[in-house]
């Protein structure tokens, strides 16, 4: 089975040109020391705002620090560097401390997000700017720095920084096709749910704010080198304004987008220096540009944002995606019908994913809840809850909206207080955290999806396996080759469970794009790459129409048959689960009033009276415990 390359994307090709054209400066004309000395400049501006944008386009997290981990990481390099350390453990040194302070700057955001966490940043970055830098102790050594005969000349210099901005965007790079990366996604747009996906959310954060930190340092180590000797004394790269430059390159370049954030970095922070380098003469006049230079920043930043919201980088990706869908017809948007004929060879690559789990004794039921009761203050959304689960089934949940069928599916994910008991192969769950038991083989969908619709189909099904890649954050970015095996192996795993649900041809296409019965669809093909043995399915076929209803059935009935997945399906469509159902429970507000076959339960008097809403013949109900 062909495997298709999900790591092309438009923003690569982007930012490959972007760099191209940094490599191109010094062969501009006029271009001498002073012009090399901005241009050094400005790349140290584009790499802190590539460090915010970790922040910014991965995390949704606004940082007004980054200013002050900069000059922590210039500082820092200056204090090592300017005691006699070797030049590259001083840059690490810079690159250290800024990632640390970063890291403990961060925790505020396990609490709070938004412009919550920018004000926490704001009162750093002001403490930071008025006391340490400040400080004496940590300034004098500027002075004793110099820089190592490796970028003593300007041209040197030049091209040492633009190979540190080429680390910077490979970080971002290595970042966003690992593990790390998915995480960080998942914490910005769906936060609440990435436990689902085994991800916890408080370490994500601190990883950002970490590998952010890291790369701001590296931006103040150029600074320190760029300055050297002895002139690293003025603060204004450090300050407050600073901080603010860096949001703005973010917001004019388009977060995501490495070529537009170099790009803005050049207009805004280069353009006016270079304007103040040099005047225009008009006859017997001479004009100093760089008197303008800051109105023509502010316009321009007034301007990108009013007519292109999604900045440079925005642009851009428009025009290569319109570029790629001129050489090729769009894709329908609806799921292919596929013969299953393949499904066990597809069953054996997608459920062999090595939990380790073992039970003690064995189990007679794959999931079984007990007294399961779930409490919002005074109001119980389950009461008592008895059920049962076999390995093999598929259970129907029916009921009217509000009788707790998704709250039973947040219980057991992890999703809302709970007590009682759910086991699971014999583990109580409630004794596990909720990113864990994703790991135990259960897997579920939302009622009101749980992926993220900015990202393609393919970062989905990929996202859906973060439990699977285990390996640390470090090893990802350094691309290590665990890291590479683990990957190519979720990206075949992925690339299986888009062509048994037919979606093979939308990999590439942005999940929001899509018709929402699509989407449900793209959702249950996620879950299924996860490997589970047990899937919990919240209204499935919501938004799609009776044909496509069926259809699902039949892959439900086949996800069974053919790949061995014991389902649970929240249902509001009675035919469905009459046809593909092996049992059925029925809710009303959170107590089980009725169980048994689909036929019993929809006979049932109360279920008629609470859920149907009308007269049926027929009565029975109950189960055998001891055995199906």
């Amino acid at each position: 089975m062909k495997v298709p390359r999900f790591d092309v994307t438009p923003s690569r090709a982007a930012g490959l040109v972007g760099v191209a054209v940094i490599l191109l400066a010094p062969a501009l004309p006029g271009v001498h020391g002073v012009q090399l000395s901005i241009f050094v400049g400005v790349i140290a501006t584009a790499i802190a705002a590539l460090s915010l944008d970790v922040l910014v386009g991965r995390t949704g997290q606004l940082s007004l620090a980054h200013a002050a981990f900069l000059g922590l990481g210039a500082f820092t390099t200056v204090n090592v560097g300017g005691r006699g350390a070797p030049w590259p453990i001083a840059l690490l040194a810079g690159v250290i401390a800024a990632a640390a302070v970063a890291t403990v700057a961060g925790l505020p955001s396990l609490r709070i997000r938004g412009l919550q966490i920018a004000i926490v940043t704001l009162a750093l970055q002001y403490a930071t700017e008025q006391y340490a830098f400040k400080n004496q102790t940590i300034t004098a050594a500027a002075q004793s720095l110099d820089r190592p005969n490796l970028i003593r000349t300007d041209p040197a210099l030049y091209f040492f920084a633009v190979a540190l901005l080429a680390i910077a965007l490979l970080v971002r790079r290595r970042l966003s096709v690992t593990r790390a990366g998915r995480a960080l996604l998942a914490v910005r747009d769906i936060e609440g749910r990435a436990n689902a996906f085994g991800i916890e959310p408080g370490p994500t954060k601190l990883l950002a704010y970490s590998i952010s930190g890291g790369l701001v340092g590296l931006g103040g180590a150029l600074l320190a080198f760029k300055n050297a000797p002895g002139t690293l004394t003025s603060l204004d790269p450090f300050a407050l304004m600073r901080s603010l430059l860096l949001v703005a390159v973010v917001i004019v370049g388009g977060a995501g987008s490495g070529a537009g954030i170099i790009a803005a970095a050049f207009f805004i922070d280069g353009v006016p220096q270079l304007f103040e380098s040099v005047g225009v003469p008009f006859t017997h006049v001479h004009l100093d540009l760089g008197t303008y230079a800051p109105l023509l920043s502010a316009g321009l930043l007034v301007a990108a944002i009013v007519l292109q919201p999604t900045g440079i980088g925005g642009v851009l990706n428009d025009q290569l995606r319109r570029l790629g869908r001129r050489r090729e017809d769009p894709p329908s948007p609806r799921p292919r019908l596929v013969d299953l004929g393949e499904a066990p060879e597809a069953a054996a690559q997608l459920r062999d994913v090595g939990r380790g789990l073992s039970l003690s004794m064995p189990v007679r039921a794959l999931l079984e809840a007990e007294h399961v009761t779930v409490r919002y203050g005074g109001v119980n959304a389950l009461s008592d809850l008895n059920l049962e689960v076999r390995r093999g089934e598929i259970v129907g949940l029916i009921g009217a909206n509000g009788a707790g069928k998704s709250t039973f599916f947040n219980a057991a994910s992890g999703f809302a207080p709970t007590t009682g008991s759910i086991r699971y192969r014999g583990i109580d769950l409630l004794h596990n955290a909720p990113a864990r038991r994703t790991s135990y083989g259960l897997a579920r969908t939302f009622q009101d999806m749980g992926l993220v619709r900015a990202e393609t189909v393919a970062e989905n099904v990929l996202l859906a396996q973060t439990w699977l890649t285990k390996y640390p954050a470090a090893a990802g970015i350094l691309g290590l080759g665990s890291t590479l095996r683990s990957e190519a192996d979720v990206r075949r795993r992925a690339a299986v469970a888009l062509e048994l649900f037919g979606l093979d041809h939308l990999a590439k296409e942005r999940l929001g794009d899509l018709p929402y019965g699509t989407m449900r669809i793209v959702e249950i093909a996620s879950a299924v790459a996860a490997g589970p043995d047990l899937l919990l399915l919240d209204e499935a076929t919501a938004g799609l129409g009776p044909e496509e209803a069926h259809a699902l059935g039949d892959r439900f009935l086949a996800l069974r048959n053919e790949l061995g997945l014991t389902l649970v399906v929240i249902e509001h469509h009675v035919p469905l689960i009459a046809r593909v159902c092996d049992y059925c429970y029925c809710l009303e507000s959170g107590m089980l009033i009725s169980e048994g076959t689909p036929a019993q339960v929809t006979a049932d008097p109360k279920v008629v009276a609470s859920f149907l809403g009308r007269a049926a013949a027929g009565s029975g109900r109950g189960r055998a415990r001891a055995g199906k």
